[in-house]
């Protein structure tokens, strides 16, 4: 489980700006130093997702580029969960991202609150989007908020009223307990390694909350599928560039075996495999070690 989260702004007339944290019993201590922020830049600068791994907890962070009206005063924001080092952080994927996307609502005019305001703010979204879905894709919780959707339609016109109407006969029938099946299916298939069904299923579920106008869990289970789709591709694109750079290896030539294993890096934090990202990283930082040092006392015979 998190232990909180952080927002970093990237104005357009400075390097960074905090804007606010939410942190959990046991971290109040825990601050965004120059040093930890050039980091994350500099990670960020390659990739969309990052991991940082520190002595006590992990930072698990998301770049979010503005679309919008904030582009005037700013390129966009890092968003970042602190985990602890048993949390899985592919998990958080596409709630990171759905966290991030909250902030651009123009209602919400964040580059005009306090810091106070802001991490009011930052609570609310932490506990709508950042925790775990996993809760929320239970029946009793669906129900919940898609009765808490007719409420809101039923004050609304006749065309209103009828939706709502509609949404109370499909919670009665029980889609909303086959939103949850499907998930579970999908997170099956996921750990199988059985990507085709996962997304299969992950997007039926999509389908299912888009019908019953949970919005938000529909666009998260619409990420996993598309994510789960891309899986295939980029682990066989991976294996062959890991075979690439242990053939090479074996030839000694080992330029290629380093520039290879950077490659498979590179994959590995596409996946969201930070274990296989830093196995890859370290052998082509030691590879690369060794062909410069090999490459100076070769010019010097």
């Amino acid at each position: 489980m998190p232990m909180g989260c952080f927002v970093i702004l990237l104005p357009n007339d400075a390097d960074f700006k905090i804007m606010g944290y939410y942190l959990k019993e046991g971290k109040s201590d825990f601050e965004i130093s120059n040093d930890l922020f050039l980091r994350l830049n500099l990670d960020h600068s390659k990739n969309e997702y990052n991991l940082l791994k520190l002595k006590d907890y992990q930072i698990f962070s998301y770049l979010y580029n503005f679309k919008g009206k904030l582009t005037r005063k700013a390129s966009g924001l890092i968003i970042g969960l602190l985990l602890n080092e048993s949390d899985k952080p592919e998990k958080f994927r596409s709630s990171l991202k759905a966290g991030a996307e909250a902030f651009e609502i123009p209602s919400l005019n964040i580059l005009k609150k306090s810091r106070e305001e802001f991490e009011i703010l930052l609570k609310d979204i932490y506990l709508e989007h950042l925790e775990p879905l996993l809760d929320i894709l239970e029946p009793d919780s669906l129900k919940y908020n898609i009765i808490n959707i007719t409420k809101y339609m039923l004050s609304g016109g006749k065309n209103e009223r009828k939706l709502a109407q509609e949404l109370v006969e499909k919670i009665e029938q029980g889609e909303h307990k086959k939103i949850s099946e499907h998930y579970k299916i999908a997170e099956d298939a996921i750990k199988s390694l059985d990507y085709e069904k996962a997304a299969k299923f992950y997007m039926k579920a999509a389908e299912m909350a888009e019908g019953l106008y949970v919005m938000d869990i529909a666009t998260f289970l619409k990420e996993k599928g598309i994510f789960s789709q891309q899986i295939p591709d980029l682990s066989k694109e991976r294996e062959k560039i890991v075979q690439e750079a242990r053939n090479a290896l074996r030839n000694e030539d080992f330029h290629k075996a380093y520039t290879s294993y950077r490659r498979a890096s590179t994959i590995s934090k596409k996946l969201i495999q930070y274990d296989k990202e830093e196995e890859y990283r370290l052998k082509s930082k030691a590879l690369e070690d060794f062909y410069k040092i090999n490459e100076k006392y070769r010019k010097n015979k």
